[in-house]
């Protein structure tokens, strides 16, 4: 169903389902780049950080050293100590690049002892290969640092470090983000297709309804009317003697119905158009439609009574006959459905507004609307009634705020006391 430019300004039909698959890929790629940026900040702030901690344990041992040049195993037991706490692997070597001391946990390989290292028979020494090929791997991610022999420009020592388990889980969290984003990306996608077959099924079905409903009354008088003027015949005469006054009444109102449904079908095809607007008086279209009513009320048990008042002085307004007596009629009708008293009542009132507009106001005594849905029933699919479709309230909201840049609202209601709806219309010059 294609509408009309005043509805895609603000509904946003057929445009809506490809602008929220834009919005939706941007919003994730910001995510997903949000995320990457801001993760891989962290992780570079820890691993200055973790330079810095193994900067301050590097000079802590170079004191260590200084003061005990022979490294006994008491100040190498002191330096486990202290790497015990590290969760990061960290190894010194020496100016020829063979590892002394490291943190066993992280290595995972036991520091050997100062005898042990420096053992005069070579065969006896411990491999130390494994930490070797780690000190190569930890230089290619991280500078080693030098110690450089106090007074002096030589080095000493290096410490290699590499980075801890909190580094590597911020690189690997964007990531992980990233898909968990572009999974909901892809159900979204997924929803928002199934969204709009079922919108699409909805609106299909609810026109169809809506057609029906707005046919239904003329049609129910014509079938009226041909059973008042088939009561009236006799089978058993050739000819057929209807009283004047009746058949005049009869042909009036069918011709009134008939026309009622060249008008139905007249408003369902500026769905798809754009209406035009006359600048005029809206009462005589007031009136019409209360009149087209008035003759078609209940006339036993819940009776229904229609009072139309109006200011002698109503300014023009520009607007589209059809498609406001098809808002007229929906509140009007909605108003005598929810009349559910002896004697209902509803008034019909056009007054000037503010600015050189005017109000029309439709005011039943029924059984108003149920607290909690004052902000729902303009809502597509919302209905007070049991076979209700919802598009009633719809339809006449966008016919008055998109076509006739005027308002449609629920100005009061009280449950068992009734409801008020208030259109307002600007002026001619607006």
């Amino acid at each position: 169903m294609k509408l009309p430019g005043p509805w895609r300004g603000r509904a946003r039909y057929p445009l809506a389902p490809t602008l929220l698959r834009v919005y939706l890929l941007v919003g994730v790629v910001v995510l997903a780049l949000g995320f990457l940026f801001y993760f891989q900040s962290l992780a570079k702030r820890v691993d200055r950080q973790t330079e810095a901690l193994s900067g301050v344990v590097a000079r802590f041992i170079l004191v260590a050293v200084t003061a005990a040049p022979e490294l006994p195993d008491s100040t190498a037991l002191q330096y486990r100590d202290v790497m015990r706490r590290l969760d990061f692997p960290v190894v010194f070597t020496d100016q020829a690049m063979r590892p002394m001391i490291w943190n066993e946990s992280q290595v995972g390989l036991p520091v050997p002892t100062y005898e042990e290292l420096f053992d005069p028979v070579p065969e006896r020494r411990p491999d130390l290969s494994p930490v070797t090929a780690l000190v190569r791997d930890l230089d290619r991610r991280h500078a080693p640092i030098p110690l450089l022999t106090p007074g002096t420009a030589d080095t000493f020592a290096y410490v290699h470090y590499g980075s801890p388990p909190l580094s590597r889980e911020l690189r690997w969290t964007p990531w992980v983000a990233i898909g968990a984003a572009a999974l909901f990306g892809f159900t979204a996608l997924l929803s928002l297709r199934s969204i709009k077959r079922s919108e699409q099924g909805f609106i299909w079905a609810g026109m169809a309804k809506e057609t029906a409903h707005q046919m239904g009354t003329p049609i129910s008088s014509l079938v009226g009317w041909v059973e008042v003027l088939r009561s009236e015949v006799d089978d058993r005469s050739e000819t057929v003697q209807v009283p004047g006054d009746l058949y005049r009444e009869a042909v009036g109102e069918i011709e009134r119905d008939a026309d009622r449904l060249n008008r139905v079908a007249a408003r369902f095809s500026q769905i798809g158009s754009t209406p035009h607007l006359e600048k005029g008086s809206i009462l005589p279209v007031v009136e019409q439609t209360v009149d087209y009513f008035e003759h078609r009320l209940p006339r036993q048990g819940n009776t229904v009574r229609l009072e139309l008042s109006h200011e002698r002085s109503l300014p023009e307004v520009r607007h589209n006959g059809e498609l406001i007596g098809w808002v007229l009629e929906n509140l009007i009708k909605n108003a005598v459905n929810a009349a559910d008293k002896p004697e209902g009542r509803v008034d019909i009132r056009v007054l000037p507004s503010s600015g050189g507009g005017l109000r029309i106001l439709v005011r039943d005594n029924g059984r108003g609307v149920a607290p909690g849905m004052e902000r729902q029933i303009f809502r597509p699919g919302v209905s007070t009634r049991r076979r209700g479709w919802g598009l009633g309230l719809a339809l006449a909201r966008r016919i008055v705020t998109d076509y006739h840049r005027g308002e449609l609202e629920l100005t009061w209601t009280e449950p068992g006391a009734g409801a008020e709806f208030t259109i307002t219309l600007p002026g001619a010059s607006a």
